[in-house]
């Protein structure tokens, strides 16, 4: 029984065929019918429906100059327990033909029974060859088996046996090698057999995703997507991926008899065992990385976890380049960062390279303001750092997409499992007792730290790293004080007490051998402040008037001579631009109204009353063209606020966004709100400064502050400005950004332009 030549094959693979087909016209009229009857029924069919899909399996069998190997598989197909009505064989053939026509097509011809398919395409793409595959298949399952391997022959029946539309049904994997050596306790292997029986999440297990082999899955969905035909590897990983983020599939271990098995052929030439030169281990891997991150989410959620663990499983392959090309390591550096990758797994790459430490006892991925200006100093300091933090699992919820913003710079990042405090002296103790092993350890491993730097809101930083430096005095400590520690936001005393306890001993130790006395207080955030003033190389503060209002609380007059030595100002850095890009918000701002922004807290001191008085005294055709919109960590309180303000429509009280979304979102905005600490009278001069500032300078949209008499924000660039509490000042504000916005000047007011006229 002769088949028809599918439509796409390559007919003049006979070298008679020419000729037959110039002069025998009765020749020539067969094929012309055996080619429309093949059009017909047995050409791809492009977006076919499920239901008209016959139960049973397409196997899709791509093959690039396959004939000295392909004969193997094929006779496996062939000798398969699976009645041959349930299932086709689509063999592609993909580029320059070597013979593998001609074999398949006999094999093809000695075996009626079975439904043999030979497609053509004349670019070598095993993406491309699969896609066709797919577009052709007839049967409501598919399964892909390389040129190069075979499979058992129950290996059909099993899979079909255990498939479900929801389902994705696998079969053992054994490797074979050159030599025909079976491996069948292979690690993948050993992992599909670990499942038994039971059904599992398709995406739990990533390694499964990794490759094309041993697993059949819906049609339906495999024609929903697309092999990428650009890659020139790894475009089996891209695939699964996208079947696995695509649609919540199960999956379940068919069999684990090697009679049910797929087995891989180890080939030299196989590309996953390609040597790992530039190209295939630095670029191609790169490219994959690429179209995985693609696919990302960026909500933490399952599927992101896996992409992100597929994407540092092709890491590793660039790691082990590097390890064995370490004068490469530049190269690969810039490589990486020409893909301008939002969150390319650095780790893998950076490892063993820090030599300085940081200790920021909040830290990503925790969602903290803490842990992000610490990232944000990483970045600014650019050197490749190991980090010490704490587990803040109990207190704060994890934002994974924050460690976007320093993981460039990240060699190894260690959580330490101590309760957290931010006032407990057992807690902390706890956490400096672990975190100075693995600081010790590390530091003894890369044969010492040359920098360490610590920042505080959180007091366990400092006494970390006070202890490292007292054990370490060679290494250069840097310690930040993000705000007054010893006081509150209202200049009094925090509350907390250390106990003298063995450890305090060695702090204690450390001071008076310094020259400096032993304090009568037991305030640990005084101790702390003490502590770090007397042994740290460098402070720094986010502005002057902390520094001055800091030192000012300090009686004895040689250490206020000693901080004034050793202080640096730096402003809270702003995060790199890329930031701004790797959450895109959906939050929908209306282009026919000027949006202002407001993004923080709000407590006793820190409020936007003078705003919303403004708003309910402004004319009514100013109001109609502004929305406040308020981010905040009390929405409901705020939105009772707006409601008996008689503002509903005009303000919008939202919760808060995770921090990369309210970077993109605030660059959305026309004008952005930020407020000073309204100073009570234990202060006489305010020593804050709103790290959100430096936030709004990268978005480069106009800002609004609300500013406290001679702070520092009130000394910045601002495009508009009014006391804080001064609603009368908010009203003319107002009123002046509604004009600029109908001027269609607002947006080219960046924060660095001061407009003189606007300060109130």
């Amino acid at each position: 029984m002769n088949q028809p030549i599918e439509p796409n094959s390559p007919a003049s693979f006979d070298v008679d065929y020419g000729a037959t087909m110039l002069l025998d016209r009765k020749s020539r009229e067969a094929e012309i019918l055996a080619l429309q009857v093949s059009l017909k029924d047995t050409a791809p069919v492009a977006d076919q429906a499920s239901s008209d899909l016959t139960h049973g399996v397409s196997v899709v069998m791509p093959s690039f100059l396959g004939r000295d190997r392909i004969a193997s598989s094929l006779q496996s197909l062939v000798e398969q327990t699976l009645d041959p009505a349930s299932f086709e064989i689509i063999l592609v053939i993909n580029g320059e033909d070597d013979g593998t026509y001609a074999l398949a097509a006999s094999m093809r011809d000695s075996n009626p029974a079975h439904q043999f398919r030979i497609l053509y395409q004349a670019r070598p793409s095993a993406g491309a060859a699969r896609n066709l595959g797919i577009t052709a298949a007839r049967f409501e399952y598919l399964t892909f088996v390389d040129d190069d391997d075979y499979v058992g022959p129950a290996f059909l029946a099993e899979l079909l046996g255990a498939a479900a539309p929801d389902c994705v049904s696998i079969a053992p994997i054994i490797n074979v090698s050159s030599l025909g050596e079976e491996d069948p306790l292979n690690a993948l292997n050993v992992q599909i057999s670990a499942r038994g029986n039971k059904t599992f999440d398709f995406k739990a297990v990533s390694s499964i995703l990794g490759f094309n082999a041993c697993k059949l899955i819906p049609t339906t969905a495999a024609k929903e997507i697309t092999y990428s035909e650009s890659l020139r590897s790894g475009e089996d990983i891209c695939f699964m991926a996208r079947l696995a983020v695509d649609n919540s599939f199960n999956a379940i271990v068919a069999s684990n008899d090697a009679s049910a098995a797929y087995f891989r052929v180890l080939r030299d030439e196989s590309i996953s065992r390609q040597p790992l030169d530039f190209d295939f281990a630095v670029q191609q891997r790169l490219e994959v990385i690429h179209e995985l991150e693609s696919m990302r989410s960026w909500d933490s959620a399952p599927n992101d976890v896996l992409l992100t663990g597929l994407m540092r499983s092709q890491a590793n392959f660039i790691r082990r380049y590097v390890d064995g090309n370490p004068a490469d390591r530049q190269q690969v550096v810039q490589t990486i960062e020409s893909f301008n990758l939002k969150d390319f797994p650095w780790s893998r790459i950076n490892q063993g390279t820090a030599r300085d430490l940081v200790v920021s006892y909040c830290f990503a991925p925790y969602s903290d303001t803490s842990a992000v200006i610490a990232s944000k100093a990483i970045v600014e300091r650019g050197k490749v750092v190991d980090v010490i933090y704490n587990d803040m699992s109990s207190v704060r919820r994890k934002d994974a997409n924050l460690e976007t913003i320093a993981g460039r710079l990240i060699d190894t990042a260690t959580e330490i499992h101590a309760p957290a405090s931010f006032s407990g002296w057992t807690q902390i103790s706890e956490f400096v007792s672990k975190g100075i092993i693995v600081a010790d350890r590390r530091d003894a491993l890369i044969g010492g730290y040359e920098t360490l730097y610590s920042r505080v809101l959180w007091p366990g930083s400092h006494f970390l790293a006070a202890l490292f430096k007292i054990r370490h005095s060679g290494v250069k400590w840097t310690a930040e004080f993000s705000d007054p520690l010893s006081t509150d936001a209202n200049g009094m005393p925090r509350s907390g007490e250390l106990v003298r306890d063995d450890m305090f001993e060695v702090f204690n130790r450390a001071v008076t051998a310094k020259g400096f006395a032993t304090l009568e207080t037991d305030s640990l955030f005084t101790w702390c402040e003490y502590l770090t003033y007397i042994l740290a190389d460098e402070l720094i503060f986010t502005n002057e008037n902390q520094l001055a209002y800091m030192r000012n609380h300090v009686s004895d007059k040689k250490l206020r001579r000693i901080i004034e030595s050793k202080s640096v100002v730096r402003v809270h850095p702003t995060p790199p631009a890329r930031s701004y890009e790797v959450l895109p918000s959906k939050y929908a701002l209306s282009e026919s109204v000027v949006n202002v922004g407001y993004f923080g807290a709000f407590y006793e001191n820190r409020g936007l009353n003078e705003v919303l008085t403004a708003l309910s005294n402004v004319s009514p055709d100013v109001r109609r063209k502004l929305r406040l919109h308020v981010f905040t960590n009390k929405a409901d309180d705020v939105a009772r606020q707006v409601q008996e303000c008689g503002l509903t429509g005009v303000v919008k009280a939202q919760g808060y966004r995770p921090y990369l979304e309210f970077l993109n979102l605030a660059s959305q905005f026309d004008v952005l709100l930020v407020n000073d600490v309204e100073r009570s009278g234990e202060m006489s001069i305010n020593p804050f400064l709103p790290s959100k500032y430096s936030d709004y300078l990268g978005t480069g949209r106009p800002v609004w502050g609300l500013v406290d008499a001679a702070s520092s924000l009130s000394t910045k660039p601002l495009a508009y400005k009014s006391d804080v509490g001064n609603s009368v000042q908010a009203v003319r504000v107002l009123e002046d950004i509604l004009q600029d916005w109908l001027a269609d000047g607002i947006g080219s007011e960046t924060v660095e332009t001061v407009n003189p006229g606007h300060n109130g």
